[in-house]
């Protein structure tokens, strides 16, 4: 009921206040009553003394404007005289200025560039035409526990011709391709796409056009459309390049245009569709007439106005049915499908952790406001005899809360300009610190939406911390004040300032918390044995090209050759190859498997990943031997097939046997094509966490490449040194060179930083939720040791006295220090209480710890009460050391 009629009696003082304000600036009413007085005076009847009045000042239009002028006039007036005041006392107290400015752009700019990356990734539209028409389209396999898999050239004919609610589908796959022509040969990560492709997203060139359907399936001569970017660093920029022919290692191409700056194929950053996509090119030969059960492509499909995306997935569940009763692979796979909004897939990965981020400097921003409202009140007490001679002299309540609240504005929209600064800082950190997975990055600028963010933000701010401090110290007791000249003003409010700091230390108790889980997050996964090691190892790729290599006979006599090459360097102990490395953006390879003796229905249920290595990748890359052997030279297409499976794959087929001596079938590919082939195991190796270190995917299968060379696809050569990887890197390219100049080498780079960026997310969000706790920390042992001080000084007196009646120098500090400490122990007291319902909204993030890990929350009310007491300590040590006789002199 208090503060109810506070409030009540403020908005009462506002409207009386602004009646006066009105009567006040009606100067030229006053002045035509005087003339109209006048008149009277002298015998004029009162409709002739208004008339005659009027017309010596110049006519009623002409008073009416005169008025106005006069009335907004006296406002801007009066507001100008406020911002000049506000800003003589900001001046005035140069270090409480700097606090509270500090304070505000820390908590401003943080949540400025978070706000701008939210707005960019997760609200600002795809930049797409029509967006939320796009839909990426899964081929689902419940059997095999596949929920996201791409879809065969076959399946999407199909749901071409059988999709009403659908415009259209495209379709990509992305590899690699060898650069040739002018300049150094170069490796180039190419699209090939369906013709419609670019016209399903509704993205045109920039110079020349996009694919037409002739043009697909080998139909026509060869064509490519170029990224903004290849164009630009291989040809200059050149004007004229459409029409050009554009050299690769697989032939000649016809460009027929540029994409436009900035462009990108947007899909989730688990599609195997990279971003960084340089050129693409229609397919080669007719999709459809691939086998049925062959998924390589990713789909995407625009559906029709209107429609949503649960009547899409409806219409989609029924063609699932009809392909399943009608065709055997389909019925065999379980096929179903799966439609998710491009707009929501894309983001998928960096939603939770934006979001926990956003809501976190949030946090910081109140406990930002908290701190500078506590300096005002501070601040407050040194301004009480000022306060009070205002309203001695008639200023109203609302005349001095219009002043001090003039004073917040102007201390908010400093802290805004300088949160700009701070936030500015940190975009330019985010490409470092979040370089891969998120989309769009390139895109966050301190942009329009941005710049009003900040202004609404800093105007918020004023108020938030402002009003309470202004309220607070408009409310003058006149005849007491006068009495006391201010001196029980300084530690005035003293309730106010310490709930205040409970606020401040259960806001950073919550921040603690979240930071401290995804510190031992990380601190998890760099204990994760990801089964192989990394350190002092160089990994490259090629892609030898289809014209000079044409036959797997040629293929694995330039690996051969390249392994024997590498390995008699200097300084290098092995060196082995792979189709895939572990958390590389290459394609994946995961088809099915099924040991002797499964049923036919059964045989399409089971999927592992399958790689093809060479025999001393295993050793290179010292993935543990459980039982069996590796590969050896005798492995090859003259001998009978072997297959070497992992852990988790033997466990699971052959629970509880041997898995040596067994016969599995997998996929292997032999000049080009996919044949599922019957093969023995002859060894089993610990599982490899090939993509994410918090999760196991899928089992594994590795083939020796000399009975499945992939064909021309890429290979990834991993080269274990004894020194510096960067070191090795000339002599990598020169024997390479040795074999075939024109072969270029891509994606040279540690294995060590493959193995980091499974780490980055994790990373990213430890390291900003920890700075943000730091400084949430920092706010709050400010808030705390500036109540403690004013609680000294307000009590000067007071010591003085218990000093002089026998206090002892302990005593004084343990009451200081226990008025103190009640309050940090209710902070963090409430701070867990809050924890506990928050910390599990970030259980998607966390990897190996419970979201009330008890071992977190013992640290962080350790570390807060430490922090607190250290707060509170330096001023209370202070008190106790104080000569009585001066604290009794004091005022």
């Amino acid at each position: 009921m208090k503060w109810a009629n506070k409030f009540a009696s403020f908005f009462s003082n506002l409207f009386r206040q602004r009646h006066l304000d009105r009567e006040l600036d009606s100067d030229v009413d006053g002045y035509l009553d005087l003339l109209v007085e006048e008149k009277l005076n002298a015998g004029f009847s009162p409709a002739e003394a208004r008339r005659q009045a009027l017309l010596e000042m110049g006519g009623p239009t002409q008073v009416k404007e005169r008025t106005r002028q006069a009335r907004s006039g006296s406002l801007l007036l009066s507001f100008l005289q406020d911002l000049r005041y506000a800003r003589r006392m900001l001046l005035k107290k140069p270090s409480f200025t700097v606090f509270a400015l500090l304070s505000l752009a820390v908590g401003i700019g943080v949540n400025t560039a978070i706000f701008s990356l939210v707005n960019v990734v997760l609200l600002e539209p795809l930049p797409y035409e029509h967006p939320r028409q796009l839909a990426i389209v899964y081929s689902v396999f419940p059997g095999a526990g596949v929920s996201r898999a791409p879809a065969s050239g076959p399946e999407l004919d199909e749901l071409r011709k059988r999709s009403l609610l659908f415009q259209e589908f495209g379709a990509t796959w992305v590899g690699s391709g060898a650069l040739t022509g002018e300049g150094e040969p170069e490796q180039i990560k190419i699209g090939q796409v369906t013709a419609n492709f670019f016209s399903v997203l509704g993205a045109r060139a920039a110079l020349g056009r996009t694919f037409l359907p002739e043009e697909e399936g080998g139909r026509g001569q060869g064509v490519v459309l170029l990224s903004d970017g290849l164009w630009r660093r291989r040809y200059g920029a050149d004007p004229q390049i459409v029409g050009k022919i554009f050299r690769t290692a697989a032939g000649a191409f016809t460009v027929v245009g540029v994409m436009p700056h900035g462009f990108e194929v947007i899909f989730p950053a688990d599609a195997g569709v990279p971003p960084d996509t340089q050129a693409w090119v229609p397919f080669a030969y007719p999709i459809e007439q691939n086998p049925r059960d062959l998924g390589y492509l990713h789909v995407i499909g625009r559906m029709r106005p209107g429609v949503n995306i649960a009547q899409a997935q409806a219409e989609l569940d029924a063609i699932s049915r009809d392909l399943r009763a009608q065709f055997r692979e389909f019925s065999e796979q379980q096929l179903e499908h799966l439609a998710v909004p491009l707009q929501v897939d894309a983001v998928k990965e960096v939603r939770a952790p934006l979001l926990a981020l956003f809501a976190g400097v949030g946090l910081v921003l109140l406990l930002s406001c908290a701190n500078v409202a506590n300096l005002l009140l501070a601040r407050a007490g040194e301004r009480a005899r000022e306060m009070t001679m205002r309203s001695a002299l008639g200023a109203t309540r609302f005349r001095i809360i219009r002043q001090l609240m003039t004073e917040s504005f102007l201390l908010a929209m400093l802290g805004g300009a300088a949160g700009l600064t701070v936030a500015a800082v940190l975009l330019k950190a985010l490409p470092v610190l979040w370089p891969r997975v998120v989309p769009r990055l390139a895109d966050v600028t301190l942009d329009g939406p941005t710049l009003l963010f900040t202004a609404g933000l800093s105007v918020l701010t004023g108020v938030i911390f402002g009003l309470t401090p202004a309220l607070a110290s408009s409310s003058v007791n006149l005849v007491e004040s006068l009495k006391e000249a201010g001196r029980n003003f300084v530690g005035g409010h003293r309730k106010l300032r310490r709930l205040l700091v409970l606020a401040e230390v259960t806001l950073a108790f919550v921040l603690l918390t979240g930071a401290g889980l995804m510190l031992r997050t990380f601190v998890r996964l760099l204990q994760v044995d990801p089964g192989f090691h990394s350190p002092d190892v160089l990994t490259f790729a090629i892609s030898p090209p289809g014209r000079r290599y044409p036959d797997d006979v040629k293929i694995i006599e330039l690996l051969q050759q390249l392994e024997k090459n590498l390995a008699a360097l200097p300084g290098v102990q092995s060196v082995g190859s792979t189709s895939h490395l572990p958390f590389d953006d290459y394609g994946n390879w995961y088809s099915y498997y099924f040991p002797e003796g499964t049923a036919k229905d059964q045989q399409k249920t089971t999927m592992a990943d399958h790689r093809s290595v060479s025999p001393s990748l295993f050793r290179t890359l010292q993935v543990p031997l459980l039982t069996g052997r590796y590969f050896t030279e005798a492995d090859d297409a003259q001998h009978p097939r072997v297959v070497i499976v992992d852990d988790l794959l033997a466990q699971r087929t052959w629970p509880g046997q041997s898995a040596l001596g067994k016969k599995l079938s997998t996929e292997t590919m032999q000049n080009g094509e996919f044949k599922q082939e019957w093969s023995e195991v002859v060894g089993v190796v610990q599982h490899v966490l090939y993509h994410s270190l918090m999760r196991q995917v899928r089992p594994q299968v590795y083939l020796p490449y000399m009975q499945s060379t992939r064909g021309n696809m890429q290979m990834s050569f991993v080269v274990r040194t004894e020194g510096s990887t960067e070191s090795l890197l000339p002599e990598v390219r020169q024997a390479v060179a040795q074999l075939d100049k024109d072969l270029p080498v891509s994606k040279v780079r540690a294995l060590d930083a493959l193995v980091a960026v499974a780490r980055i997310r994790t990373r990213f969000v430890s390291l900003l939720s920890g700075l943000l706790a730091m400084i949430s920390m920092l706010l709050a042992c400010i808030g705390i040791y500036g109540v403690t001080s004013c609680s000294v000084r307000h009590a000067t007196t007071e010591i003085g006295v218990r000093m002089a009646l026998g206090a002892h120098r302990a005593d004084i500090l343990r009451m200081f220090l226990r008025q103190s400490m009640v309050y940090i122990a209710l902070g963090v007291a409430l701070g867990a209480i809050c924890s506990a319902p928050l910390a599990p909204l970030l259980s998607s993030l966390l990897f190996q710890v419970k979201p009330l890990d008890a071992l977190t929350f013992t640290v962080v009310i350790a570390t807060l009460l430490a922090v607190g007491l250290l707060a509170c300590l330096l001023p209370a040590t202070r008190a106790s050391r104080m000569d009585p006789m001066a604290a009794l002199r004091y005022e």
